[in-house]
């Protein structure tokens, strides 16, 4: 998989950037629909959730 999307990124490096950013913009989507269908008690989870993640990011 790897060696596909580095070939890809060599050969059109603007369609990759689009595929990069489109998959951004369906978790940060996902994500918002999922706080505002989700019930008081149950935000602080998916809020922590995305902490969490913001943090793993920043790690690497």
């Amino acid at each position: 998989m790897w060696a596909v999307l580095e070939q890809v990124a060599i050969a059109a490096p603007q369609l990759f950037l689009i595929a990069l950013a489109l998959l951004v913009v369906m978790i940060l989507l996902a994500l918002i629909i999922s706080l505002k269908s989700s019930n008081a008690a149950q935000r602080p989870e998916i809020i922590r959730a995305l902490a969490e993640l913001m943090a793993f990011w920043r790690r690497r």
